[in-house]
């Protein structure tokens, strides 16, 4: 489990999270939503080590992220896995040598480990034939797809995904969710899913922090969201279509 406690971050005179306190647990997806601006993206480097908060606690497994030494953060990253935006694939690799390129850097496996280990995740993710392939030849959703390899190569213990869905159409945005959710329920992944696509939330949702200006505002899950009495919330909700249709009936 992740637990945050009392976490700030200003830039300047812009405080942009402000005494954020929650926890993410394992087996769920855990979402971070919120409008553009609201923090989010902020949250999710500053849980991930990208950026250090001006004050609070980040807790992993019992143990506070300020006071890891080198060597368990190094540790630390080897059990965290992360599915970027636009999936960060490298051009210059292969299908296999992108889901193979973690355990490069943190494993002395073999190349016969590693290739046998790279084929395991791939067709976990429904990924066949294209080992010897590069990102430039599949589709916006097969590189997702084998992005996802890629954050579980290492059997990670925490799964972080940064707006899994951009750039998809809503049948794949679909697959991609209930692979996510699959695995992270299958692996007893903590994941946590930085997104503002209600089709994902409201499919997917297990537990679910809305921020607003810095600050959570609301907690709950998919099955509470569309009753909520958080206006902030609620106006956020209104402002996706789909959404809009769902509450129409």
């Amino acid at each position: 489990m992740i637990k945050v406690e009392h976490l700030s971050k200003s830039f300047g005179d812009f405080n942009v999270l402000k005494d954020i306190s929650t926890d993410f647990r394992p087996g769920m997806c855990n979402m971070i939503i919120g409008a553009s601006g609201s923090g989010k993206t902020v949250l999710l480097k500053n849980l991930i080590g990208l950026m250090e908060p001006d004050s609070g606690e980040i807790w992993y497994g019992g143990k506070r992220l300020s006071e890891m030494g080198y060597e368990e953060k190094s540790s630390l990253r080897q059990n965290i896995g992360v599915l970027f935006q636009g999936s960060a694939l490298f051009d210059f690799e292969t299908v296999l040598g992108n889901v193979m390129f973690p355990m490069n850097f943190f494993t002395d496996w073999s190349m016969e480990q590693k290739m046998e280990r790279a084929r395991f995740c791939l067709d976990r993710v429904n990924v066949k034939n294209a080992d010897d392939k590069y990102p430039s030849e599949l589709s916006g959703g097969m590189q997702k797809r084998v992005g996802i390899a890629r954050a579980i190569a290492m059997n990670p213990e925490y799964l972080f995904c940064d707006e899994p869905n951009s750039g998809l159409d809503p049948y794949t945005s679909g697959l991609i969710d209930k692979l996510i959710h699959g695995i992270t329920r299958e692996y007893g992944i903590t994941t946590v899913i930085n997104t503002h696509d209600m089709n994902s939330i409201l499919e997917i949702g297990d537990r679910i922090e809305f921020i607003y200006e810095g600050r959570i505002l609301w907690e709950g899950d998919r099955h509470s969201i569309l009753g909520t009495d958080c206006q902030e919330l609620r106006t956020f909700v209104g402002a996706n279509v789909l959404a809009r249709r769902i509450i129409g009936g």
